[in-house]
C-alpha cells in the first residue's frame, strides 16, 4: 500500500504548492471563469505556510497536492482548499487525507467547507466522508455561481 503522508508545509515548498493547486483547478477555472482566491499568487501560498495550517499531501514523499485549513471559535475547522494533482487523482489519496487529518484533528467537533455547485465530484466525495450540505452561498451577486456548504459534526 502507498503511504500517503500530510506533514505541515515548508516555505520553501510554495511554489510546488502553487504550482499543484493551479493544475489542480484548472478544470474547475475554466468552467466558472476563475481560479479560487489567492491560489495563483506565490505570495499568498508562503503566507499560508507562515501563518495558517497549510499541510502537503505526500504519496510515496512526492508532493502531490495540499491541505489548507482554518480554526474557528468552538473547535470548528474549515477545509479552505484540498487539491490532488491531476495526475494522482483516482488513487484514493484523498480519502485517506481525510481519514488523517480527523485523526490529527481529533479534538474538532465540527468540519466545513464551500465547494462549487456544479462539482459533483466534490460534493460525493465529502457525502461519502459523512459530510451534509447545510447551505448555499451566493458569492457574486447577480451571478448564478453557487457555492454549498458542507459540514461534518463529530460527536466526540
Amino acid at each position: 500500500m502507498p503511504k500517503i503522508e500530510i506533514p505541515l508545509a515548508k516555505f520553501e515548498e510554495a511554489e510546488i504548492l502553487k504550482s499543484l493547486s493551479i493544475s489542480a483547478f484548472e478544470e474547475s477555472s475554466k468552467k466558472y471563469g476563475h481560479y479560487p482566491p489567492g491560489l495563483e499568487s506565490l505570495d499568498w501560498h508562503k503566507e499560508i505556510i507562515k501563518n495558517g495550517i497549510y499541510h502537503t499531501i505526500q504519496y510515496e514523499k512526492e508532493i502531490v497536492g495540499g491541505l489548507y485549513m482554518i480554526l474557528h471559535p468552538n473547535n470548528e475547522m474549515k477545509i479552505e482548499y484540498l487539491f490532488i494533482s491531476p495526475k494522482y487523482q483516482g488513487k484514493k489519496i484523498g480519502a485517506t487525507v481525510m481519514a488523517l487529518i480527523e485523526k490529527e484533528y481529533k479534538g474538532i467537533a465540527k468540519w466545513f467547507l464551500l465547494t462549487p455547485y456544479k462539482d459533483y465530484r466534490n460534493q460525493y466525495f465529502y457525502e461519502k466522508f459523512g459530510y451534509k450540505k447545510v447551505g448555499e452561498i451566493k458569492p457574486i451577486e447577480k451571478s448564478e455561481f453557487t457555492l454549498f456548504q458542507f459540514e461534518k459534526i463529530i460527536n466526540t
